[in-house]
């Protein structure tokens, strides 16, 4: 597929990809509207050059894999259910055996300038003949969740703004304003 540039697209309901709905709640159904659905599209295509960290990609089969669901998490703050949007998109890069996946961060550090480009890198994945397209869409789903799922804002909670933040409170007398009249009588 990647040396032939060919392009694949397609739905899957998302109470099939078991590894990721485990520990979810119930998941929506599918239906017309497309909810309870994982949409993906995969497309084929040669790397060129070589990256900032000096990885040469160039003639690299490399598959573009694009995923979006709408799964339901539950809120750790107030652990009510809540539809949670995934748009993700990664480049793999297929290798040819488990020797190839060394890492081409190796010698970068975290500060380094390199360090931002070249973790936009494919992903390097061992790619086959039977290379498993569904196992990849449900690991980038799992990865696409945030460790803590939480609302923007929670319901019966209003939003608060910048200026509320900021805006002093009424001062209310501290609760140690008593002992200090106290120390002052004695």
């Amino acid at each position: 597929m990647a040396n032939q540039r060919g392009h694949a697209h397609g739905e899957v309901p998302i109470v099939r990809l078991d590894r990721f709905v485990e520990g979810l709640p119930e998941q929506a159904r599918p239906d017309e509207s497309g909810a309870g659905m994982v949409r993906w599209s995969v497309q084929g295509e040669q790397g060129k050059g070589t990256s900032r960290s000096g990885a040469v990609i160039g003639g690299q089969p490399l598959l573009q894999l694009h995923v979006q669901a709408a799964p339901i998490l539950v809120c750790q703050r107030c652990n009510a259910p809540f539809v949670y949007s995934v748009d993700s998109t990664v480049v793999l890069q297929l290798v040819a055996s488990e020797d190839d996946l060394e890492d081409d961060l190796g010698d970068l550090d975290e500060q380094d300038e390199d360090f931002e480009a070249a973790a936009r890198l494919p992903e390097k994945v061992v790619g086959s003949h039977r290379f498993d397209l569904l196992a990849q869409i449900e690991d980038e789903l799992i990865l696409s969740i945030p460790y803590v799922p939480r609302h923007e804002v929670c319901p019966g909670q209003e939003a608060v703004s910048d200026e509320e933040v900021e805006s002093p409170e009424v001062k209310r007398p501290s609760p140690f304003a008593v002992l200090e009249q106290l120390k002052r009588k004695n």
